[in-house]
Parts: structure tokens; sequence; C-alpha cells
């Protein structure tokens, strides 16, 4: 008798509950949305820009940004007006704009950007030119709009009203400034003769135009000009490149007696002394002495020749720093090496982009003797010694330098040591600062007397004037006149730089291109073709 196969058990189906599903659905779908309305808040409010271009073309320099950042902007009751007016067919609109576009972010809506093609728009354009055309015509005489330009206005709204009601020919303001297409650009004449754009300085020039508009008046720095061993201005000259570099900075170079001068002018935001070969008399000393006394003081010194004036050595070893009398050497083989390598080193804030970076000073180069310890004296007198610069191990001063062959004597030669832990060598000081003053005091903190001194004048030829130069005589003029948030790496030069090459080189990559490269494809597609083939 066969049993009948017993029957699987009968599962019990669940009733389909459509309402709880449904909503179910609704609430992952509303919690969906509300964490994409979220995210896509969070990110319109929270999110950081980055620059993907090669060459980080549309990154502001750290001295723009904090000067952005700084009160001179962030407090002003009134946003600076920027106006870009550049038609879109110029090669470098779209560079500007995005400068133009940063320069707005970065000032929180301090700085208000407004773009302009002046092609395109034209009844705007005539706006614009009604509005700043008679003060543009007194600048530089011509019409407005013949070429591209950047309009920064930093007025008041007091001034703003003053000039609307004004009748007659419209008067200049110093805080309106005109930056034109050309000086955005660094021009080069090629082997035709054509002059042709070789860099952007789209950066240098908005800045170089921001600080002067909200400034309104240049700073005054005075030139000692006759105790200076620099040769009379002409165009590509030291004194020159010094001067073109102040007036980035809005700062005007004013060349004066100190002989012809019985005090300093209270309007001196600086007095620069460089490449001093002619020195002080007694009275002249006195009149340097009391300026420097003067609370807000600033002196700025550049070293020139391995022997300093007497007077002026006695001056600056009183406040904390004695200039050698010997040149920064080494030698690599039979070769003496007199372009002095320098590192940063750490302690002033002006300096923090550099520490650590190395600079080169070419030309003749002294060491400096910076009292930074066994200094209680000056502690008494609160003056404050800082090395800036210090020459790397390999190099000493060297007190024979005119002998026919120099070797390191250590009964008469300089060198660096190990500091008093063992731990670090101290190279040769190249450039220090002394502060004269209760710097970290609130109340007098603003009265400090400040010095920078460089044992190196050559640097300022434009031959030798690298980037690296230029950042420390722009910080250090800038810490000097108490503006440090433009202190630090400034904008750099953009541009195409060509390769020179050779007859036989060209030769060499033609024939790699026009033989080589094609014989090698051939050689791997018939190794290809024959192993398939076996």
């Amino acid at each position: 008798m066969t049993q009948e196969p017993e029957s699987p058990p009968q599962t019990q189906h669940r009733p389909v509950r459509r309402f709880g599903t449904g909503a179910l659905s609704l609430l992952q779908v509303a919690c969906f949305t509300f964490l994409f309305l979220a995210a896509n808040y969070l990110g319109s409010q929270h999110y950081a820009t980055k620059d993907l271009s090669e060459d980080a073309a549309y990154t502001l320099s750290p001295a723009t940004r904090r000067y952005l950042e700084s009160p001179a902007i962030r407090d002003r009751a009134e946003p600076v007006r920027l106006l870009v007016a550049f038609r879109r067919v110029n090669p470098m609109y779209e560079k500007v704009r995005v400068l133009a576009e940063e320069y707005m972010r970065l000032s929180n809506g301090k700085v208000r950007l407004e773009l302009l093609d002046p092609v395109r728009s034209p009844d705007r354009t005539q706006q614009i030119a009604d509005e700043y055309g008679k003060i543009f015509r007194g600048a530089f005489n011509k019409s407005m709009f013949t070429t591209d330009l950047a309009i920064i206005d930093a007025r008041t709204a007091e001034e703003k009203q003053a000039a609307a009601a004004a009748t007659g020919s419209a008067p200049g303001s110093p805080h309106i400034r005109f930056v034109e297409a050309e000086t955005m650009a660094r021009f080069e004449i090629d082997a035709e003769g054509k002059r042709k754009v070789a860099g952007f300085l789209g950066e240098d020039a908005l800045t170089t135009g921001l600080v002067a508009a909200i400034e309104g008046k240049p700073r005054q720095v005075y030139f000692l000009a006759d105790k200076s061993g620099f040769p009379a201005e002409a165009a590509g000259s030291p004194l020159a490149n010094f001067e073109g570099t102040l007036l980035t900075q809005n700062a005007l170079t004013l060349p004066v007696r100190i002989s012809a001068l019985e005090r300093i002018p209270d309007d001196a935001a600086a007095v620069a002394i460089l490449k001093p070969v002619y020195d002080f008399t007694p009275a002249e000393l006195e009149v340097l002495t009391e300026y420097w006394n003067r609370p807000r003081s600033a002196l700025l010194v550049t070293l020139g020749s391995s022997e300093t004036p007497p007077r002026l050595r006695a001056f600056l070893r009183n406040l904390g720093i004695t200039p050698g009398k010997d040149r920064v050497i080494t030698r690599k083989g039979e070769q003496v090496v007199t372009a002095v390598r320098g590192k940063f080193e750490s302690g002033m804030e002006f300096t923090r982009d550099f520490w650590g970076k190395v600079v080169t000073f070419e030309g003749s180069t002294t060491s400096l003797e910076v009292r930074v310890s066994d200094n209680e004296d000056l502690i008494d007198r609160r003056i404050f010694p800082y090395t800036l610069v210090a020459a790397e191990p390999d190099f000493w001063g060297e007190t024979r330098f005119s002998a026919d062959k120099q070797e390191f004597d250590p009964r008469e030669d300089k060198h660096g040591r190990l500091s008093d832990d063992k731990k670090t060598f101290l190279g040769l000081p190249l450039a220090g600062a002394v502060i004269r003053g209760a710097a970290t005091r609130d109340d007098i903190g603003e009265e400090i007397s400040r010095m920078v001194v460089i044992a190196n004048s050559d640097f300022l030829d434009p031959k030798h004037y690298s980037d690296i130069n230029r950042d420390f005589l722009a910080s250090s003029l800038n810490w000097l006149i108490g503006r440090e948030q433009l202190a630090g790496s400034g904008p750099r030069t953009l541009g195409t730089y060509k390769l020179p090459l050779l007859d036989s080189q060209l030769s060499f990559i033609n024939r790699v291109n026009l033989f080589f490269l094609p014989a090698f494809a051939i050689a791997i597609g018939a190794l290809v073709w024959s192993s398939r083939r076996a």
C-alpha cells in the first residue's frame, strides 16, 4: 500500500499594507529632499575655491589676500568700487575678470565689482564716461575708453556727494585710480622688432591701484642722495628700480641732501640710506639721530661696499647692528664665489612668508654683527635687534679680499657659529632689523621706531633683482611704515618663456620626430603582427 506524499505546509501570506508602504516611501522622499536642500544650502554658505590652472594664475598672492582682509578694507563704511571695462576680445579679459572676482570674494563684498564691455553696452559706457571722463582726461590728457581699463573708486559718500554737486570742470580725487590695460602686461621686443606681450601683471597693477585709491596721498620716503654711491637717476639703474618698487607700494621716493636739511620733514614715512659711500658730518649725524629718536621713525639702510663710512658705522653699532669690514665669499674648488646665498630666519612677523627660504645677494656683500644676545645695555634703552637673513654655512667674511688667494683665516675672518645649545648653526647675518620702543604694549605700540639694514645694495640692480629680492624689499618698506598687512610674498609675473636651442639640438629633435618615433611605432607593430602569426 503506497503512502501518499505529504503536501508542503501552506505559507501564511501577510496582508499587504499599502498605506504603510506609501507612508514609508513618502517619508524617504521627504528625507531625501531635505538632505538635498540642506546640502545645497550648506554648500552655498560654506565652500572653498580651487585654482586648477597649471601655474595658479588666478590665485592672489598672500600679501594681497592679507590686505583684502585687513581693517583698511573690512572696516570701510562705503565699499570700494571696482569697474573692469574690458572688451571681451581682449586676450587678458578672462584673467582680469577672474582676478577681479577674487578681489570681491576675499574682501567679503567690500570691493564691489562691475564688469563692462564698452562695445556691447554703449549706454552704460556713456554713463561711466559722463561720470569719470573729465577726471580721466585731466589725468591722462586723452579721451576715455580709447583703451581697456579698470576704474577703482574709493571715495566716501561725502566725497561723491560733493563731486556730484560741483559745477564746471570735475575736480580730480586722489581716491580714484585708473589702471590701463597697458600696465597689466609686460612687453618685450622680438627678433623682428615687434612689441609683444611677454607677461601678465594684472594682480600687481590692481593691488597697486587699490592701495593708492584707499590711501589717497602716497607715502613720502626721503632718499639721502648726497651720501649714496648710486649714479644719477637713469632708466634701468638700481635707483630707478628702487623707486619703481616703492611706487607699486604707493610710496614716493624724494631725493634730498641731508647737508641742506636742519631737520628731516615731519611727513617722512621713512628715510632711505642706499649704498652709502660718503660719511656723515657731525651736524648731519645729529639730524639723523634726531629723526631716529622721534616716535614712528623708520630707517632703511642698504650697504654697498666693504667699508661702511665710520660715523654711519658707529651710529648703527650703537643700535645693535655693526657692519663688518669684510666681504662675504666662499670657494668652489679654485673659484671664489661672491654671490652669497642666505636663508631667512624666523622671528619677525613681516618675513613669515620667507622663513626658511633662500635668497641670493649678488655683488658686494658685507657681514653684519647683530647683537641678539648679551645686549642688556640695548634692552635698557628699549632697543631690540633681530636677524632677518643669515648666510649659509660655507660662506665666511673675508677681510683680505684684495689678496691674491682667499682662504679662511680664523684669526682675522668671520664665520658662523653654533648656537648655545650646540644644535643649530648660526650663519653670518646678512640683514637685520631693529625696534626701538615697547612694541608689545597696546597703548604705545604704535609709537615704536623701526630700522632694516641689508648688507648689500647690488641686489637692486635689474640684472640681479629676483622676485624674492623684490618681495623682501617691499615687505621691509611696508613694515617700516606700519603697513604690515601688505608684507609677504607679493604678486608674481605670469608669462611665456622661450627655451633657446642650438641648431644641432633642433636638428636632433626633428630627426627624433620624423624618423625614430615612426620607426619605433612600425617596429612595435611588426612585433605584434609576428607574435599573432606564430
